[in-house]
């Protein structure tokens, strides 16, 4: 049977075609010629918001002025672009709160990840980031990204993990929690969301810690379930504080086998997201 293509995928690489990789840097300009306008504008209960004139293909992207970064409002119009343009959404016209953009949590509205998708799509066509995708993941290729597209680490880091042929995951944490995370289609392994292990970079960043300037190793443990690793398994970390949203952003890459194959690998309906009983320390190198 053939699979069914991306949706999502299918409509931001007509938009690609129409408009051009380097679309992401004329956002303005596109979006006139797409039918719409865009107005900033203080506000304090949403990013971004699409208003849509009834029975034309017309209308306004509102942008909230209180954005600071250049990589976050063209990130939210990208993303506001996606739900007009999007064939399935075309009855939707609500405002986007600020935890919608830039999220890959599963549990958000789907139409949410799917406008995340697209702007992910149009801003970081995968030709223009194809020579990160031949090296191992690491924060320099995922600032590398950001500065060549305009991007936030946070979206650079999700689409270099999301295309990614080794074993890799991007982890987004909030007040000591893991919220969410993404992994590379072969990391193959679930990692424990809920209130942070000591023996993670991340929690060192929420304390105030020097943490490390590139991916060193902790326990596998730390961030993933332990049903089915060996006991000495290790995972390598980078981790990055953004202070703007204090919050963390951690890039993790499995170097070598962390399954104990005399062990069955845990299955989903077994894990519990906010079990955290890792107590370990860290590896001598973290000392």
């Amino acid at each position: 049977m053939t699979e069914k293509p991306d949706p999502v995928l299918v409509v931001s690489e007509a938009f690609l075609r129409r408009f051009g990789n380097d679309c992401g840097n004329r956002l303005p300009d596109v979006v006139r010629e797409i039918g719409l306008e865009v107005i900033y504008q203080l506000a304090e209960s949403y990013e971004g918001a699409l208003l849509r004139i009834k029975g034309i293909p017309r209308g306004y992207v509102v942008i909230n002025a209180r954005i600071r970064e250049e990589s976050r409002r063209r990130f939210t119009l990208a993303h506001e672009i996606g739900h007009f343009l999007l064939p399935w959404q075309q009855e939707l016209s609500s405002p986007c709160a600020k935890e919608k953009i830039e999220s890959w949590d599963d549990d958000l509205y789907r139409p949410e990840l799917e406008a995340n998708q697209f702007a992910a799509e149009i801003l970081m066509p995968r030709e223009s980031i194809g020579p990160y995708l031949r090296v191992e993941p690491t924060m320099g290729s995922v600032e590398s990204i950001a500065d060549t597209c305009g991007t936030s680490l946070t979206a650079s880091a999700f689409r270099l993990v999301m295309l990614t042929s080794y074993r890799a995951a991007v982890v987004w944490s909030q007040g000591n929690r893991a919220r969410w995370y993404k992994p590379s289609e072969d990391f193959v392994r679930w990692v424990r969301k809920g209130r942070l292990s000591a023996d993670t970079f991340a929690a060192d960043c929420f304390k105030g810690r020097s943490v490390p300037s590139g991916l060193e190793p902790v326990p596998a443990g730390a961030w993933l379930f332990e049903k089915g690793l060996r006991d000495d398994a290790k995972i390598w970390e980078h981790s990055v504080p953004l202070p703007n949203y204090d919050a963390v952003i951690s890039l993790l890459v499995m170097r070598e086998p962390a399954e104990d194959h005399g062990a069955s690998a845990p299955h989903e309906e077994e894990l519990d997201p906010n079990e955290f009983t890792v107590n370990r320390k860290r590896w001598p190198s973290q000392r």
